[in-house]
């Protein structure tokens, strides 16, 4: 078997004797963290916040964001046009009202009530500079003039229903169709007979502090609005962002009762009867340590202009976790050392098989971060620098200020010391009294041979060893096992068939907020029609000239066609309606100038001046580019907004023109067709990179290749299960895939690589072994990020939820990767032995092994020592 241990072995070999320098030389390793800590600490004072949805959430390569900049390039943008008309989503306050006995919204006296309501919100003022703005001063114009909700212009005040008759969705040239909702027509008719819900927009014109200033106050106003036969249901431009922000207030008390219960978890199980070898302090230091790193990541990359995005308030419970994971390991080799040797001897020990342990997990836990960082997602670039960062100060510091507390308990063992009053106390076999056997006593006896453990076997250990690794061995298990895993993989690739895709941007409030109301009578009564795309043709065209005018028509008929619009009766294009202005007007197109009769009849007609938004003329009074605008249809779900920009953008291609589509939520859209292959791109990255890593610090290649397809299997799984538990592969996912990666790892390699280290006459009695040593911290470092991550998973955060969701999947399929198929696999398939060689245990050094619980043999010394009462 060949064995790459050309790095393992003088690795192991430095940090042996790094460890016995760190116990010599303690204090310099606890003080410097914390200087350091404190220096980058202070860069938190910059903090940057920012909770831009755009911004974060989109990707930056977005193919909307290029498409906007043509279209704001060629139209008219401001503060004067139709609200069609935006290249953005614009600054507005929204509402969806509905009648309290869930009736008809048309009846005379709510009609009333809604003119009522209407005028509550144009009297909503606003101090600026002195001045007292309302909604009139401040509303979007057009031709001088706000843009009036279509309602009030088919009911203006004081008009009762039978007055008025109205089609729809279109009445008098104008599309109403995201104006009613709910609505029933009068037999065989067009015409509107009832309707169950109305919304209302009011776009803004200002910039965004003075917009901010309303649509605050328009929340308020609305929320204090009590209809006598109305319930109105509120919405801004700026909710989601609010909302994102008040999620990660709200959960902040849920992550402190994490931490506390990680925390406390750590040092419970660190706790033993013996009062000299427990070790709550040395537990709590662990902690602390992970403390420091979060805060020296932090600091730093506040000192260096990254800006904080709520989401990286979940990077604390994971360094913590990370870090406990890695004390356990610290302190289990520890365990493994003689009690009787120098306590510089027991810490090179210890950090030569710990410290290559973690530095294995701690460097592929830091790459599959730094993959992150080349996300699309500046949301997931943001979260993966800083939990990247504090991974690398948590290894740093636990191969420092931890290393150094270890080194400062260990001496404290090595004279026989309390753990909470540091007196030298008696062995428990010379315990005065049993008072002071049970508060006093620890400690190893001074009648046992000078190869006497630190202490005997832990209970998990002994089921580790004596249940679980020979059940794990059994043939008949190997065969289950393969069984089992078909069956997982099988569920697993189902769920991923079934994925959606997208982020939902009501996913970014909690669970009661006021938009979830919004969003879900949005959804039920406003999705027939979609959003109304530009079709914008850049060129300088005469497409007054009949060949390129039928070709224009053709290529719009092509949109129109599409399963994901309305006919060319929602279309609103201002060629089509100059054609019929010509023909009503008896104007012959062989004989007249049409440019002037364009610029100086029709688009100077009130019925048609909205279309000189859409033409450009040049200086010489061409045509330099122009736009229709297609309404879609059934736009209801993120795989049907995906599709259709898709669609829109698959037949502007396929023309032989240069057609750009747009509309302003496709900058949000364009997540869906970016998720998925980034995803697969990053994680494929990842697992390349944890491949090589592995190689590197993995002595056996097998094992390393088992590494690296335990991982994959894990992802297989989460990304499965995760489908199963409704939960759609977005950015907020993706970043839960990428930090699913370095658990992954943790479980992973710290089996594989004691596998290969370890000796033994089968790689049945190799992996019992190891799952003996590393059964119980891989358990303790699982349960403790479990039982921490718990509480969040009644969180009214989705973002919380997910990640409560993703990580318990990845421990628990972590853990039965580790502790099941991984096993089983490396019993199958695994290496040889380390040394290449076959090593024969007697009975009776298998007993005394047993009993020691040690597979070393280095040369103890006596460790006597003074006990005083």
């Amino acid at each position: 078997m060949v064995q790459l241990d050309c790095l393992e072995k003088p690795l192991a070999s430095v940090y042996g004797r790094y460890g016995k320098f760190v116990a010599r030389h303690p204090i310099p390793f606890l003080i410097f963290p914390v200087l350091i800590t404190i220096i980058l600490g202070i860069g938190m004072i910059y903090l940057d916040k920012t909770t831009d949805i755009e911004e974060l959430f989109t990707p930056r390569n977005g193919e909307a964001k290029d498409e906007r900049d043509v279209v704001e390039s060629l139209f008219v943008s401001g503060n004067n046009l139709t609200v069609n008309r935006l290249t953005t989503l614009g600054r507005y306050g929204r509402m969806i009202i509905v009648a309290k006995d869930g009736g008809d919204i048309l009846r005379d006296n709510i009609l009333a009530e809604l003119h009522e309501l209407r005028g509550v919100v144009q009297n909503i003022s606003i101090i600026d500079e002195n001045k007292k703005l309302t909604f009139d001063d401040i509303c979007l114009q057009w031709l001088g003039e706000c843009n009036r909700n279509e309602f009030f212009l088919i009911f203006p005040d004081g008009a009762t229903r039978n007055e008025i008759n109205f089609t729809y969705p279109m009445y008098n040239n104008a599309f109403i169709g995201s104006t009613f909702g709910g609505v029933e027509f009068e037999s065989d008719t067009d015409i509107v007979s009832t309707a169950i819900a109305i919304q209302l927009n009011f776009y803004l014109r200002v910039g965004d502090a003075i917009a901010d200033k309303w649509e605050d106050k328009f929340l308020e106003t609305i929320e204090s609005f009590d209809g006598r036969l109305i319930d109105v249901y509120r919405y801004t431009s700026r909710s989601i962002e609010q909302e994102l922000e008040n999620a990660s207030d709200e959960v902040f008390a849920s992550f402190a009762i994490a931490f506390t219960i990680i925390i406390n978890f750590a040092i419970w199980t660190s706790i033993r009867l013996d009062n000299v070898q427990n070790k709550p302090w040395l537990a709590l230091m662990g902690v602390a340590s992970a403390g420091l790193a979060v805060v020296s990541a932090f600091g730093l990359l506040m000192y260096c202009g990254v800006p904080f995005i709520d989401i990286v308030a979940s990077t604390p419970i994971l360094i913590l976790s990370i870090g406990v994971d890695d004390m356990f390991i610290m302190i289990s080799s520890w365990r493994k050392t003689n009690v009787r040797a120098p306590v510089d001897e027991r810490m090179g020990e210890a950090m030569s098989e710990a410290a290559l342990s973690i530095t294995i997990t701690s460097v592929t836990d830091a790459l599959a971060f730094g993959v992150g960082v080349l996300a699309v997602f500046p949301s997931v670039q943001i979260f993966c620098a800083y939990t990247g960062v504090a991974v690398l100060f948590d290894y740093l510091y636990q191969v420092t200020f931890f290393a150094a507390c270890m080194a400062i308990s260990g001496k404290r063992e090595n004279a026989n010391r309390h753990y909470g009053t540091c007196l030298r106390v008696r062995p428990m076999d010379e315990s005065p009294s049993k008072f002071y056997a049970i508060c006093c006593s620890g400690g190893p006896s001074r009648k046992t041979s000078a190869d006497t453990r630190e202490e005997s076997p832990h209970a998990v250990m002994v089921f580790f060893r004596d249940f679980f690794g020979p059940f794990v061995t059994h043939p008949a298990t190997k065969v289950v096992a393969v069984i089992i895993y078909l069956a997982y993989i099988g569920v697993s690739i189902w769920g991923i068939t079934e994925l959606q895709q997208g982020l939902q941007l009501r996913n970014l409030a909690l669970d009661d907020s006021y938009v979830e109301p919004y969003y879900d009578l949005e959804e039920r009564y406003f999705k027939e029609y979609g959003p109304i795309v530009f079709v914008v043709f850049p060129e300088e065209l005469n497409v007054l000239e009949p060949e390129i005018n039928d070709k224009f028509m053709t290529i719009l008929e092509t949109f129109e066609k599409s399963e994901f619009t309305y006919g060319e009766n929602f279309t609103d294009c201002w060629l089509r309606s100059f054609m019929g202005f010509l023909d009503v007007r008896n104007i012959s197109s062989s004989n007249t100038d049409l440019l002037d009769v364009l610029r100086n009849e029709f688009l100077v007609n009130p019925s048609f001046e909205r279309f000189s938004m859409d033409v450009v003329f040049g200086a010489d009074g061409a045509i330099l580019a122009s736009r229709c605008l297609v309404t879609t249809e059934d736009i209801n779900t993120s795989n049907r907004e995906r599709d259709m920009m898709i669609n829109m953008r698959d037949i502007a291609d396929q023309s032989n023109y240069n057609i750009t589509v747009y509309h302003p939520a496709f900058i949000i859209f364009d997540q869906y067709t970016a998720v998925l292959s980034n995803t697969l791109q990053n994680l494929g990255i990842a697992l390349g990179a944890m491949l090589l890593v592995a190689l590197i610090f993995i002595p056996q290649p097998i094992c390393s290749v088992w590494v690296v397809f335990c991982i994959l299997s894990i992802e297989t799984g989460v990304i499965g299960f995760m489908s199963h538990w409704d939960v759609s592969l977005d950015s907020i996912s993706m970043i839960n895939l990428i930090l699913c990666i370095g658990f992954s790892v943790d479980f992973s390699a710290h089996i594989a690589y004691t596998f290969t280290v370890s000796e033994g006459s089968t790689k049945n009695e190799r992996i019992i072994k190891t799952l003996y040593s590393l059964g119980m911290p891989i358990l303790q470092g699982a349960l403790s990020t479990v039982v921490g991550i718990a509480v969040l998973s009644s969180s009214n955060g989705y973002i919380f939820r997910i990640f409560f969701k993703t990580l318990f999947l990845v421990i628990m399929l972590g853990l039965l990767h580790s502790m099941f198929f991984l096993p089983i696999l490396l019993t199958l398939l695994g290496g040889g032995s380390k040394s290449g060689t076959v090593a024969v245990t007697s009975k009776t050094d298998s007993k005394k092994e047993s009993a020691s619980g040690s597979p070393h043999t280095n040369a103890y010394q006596n460790g006597a020592y003074d006990v005083r009462e």
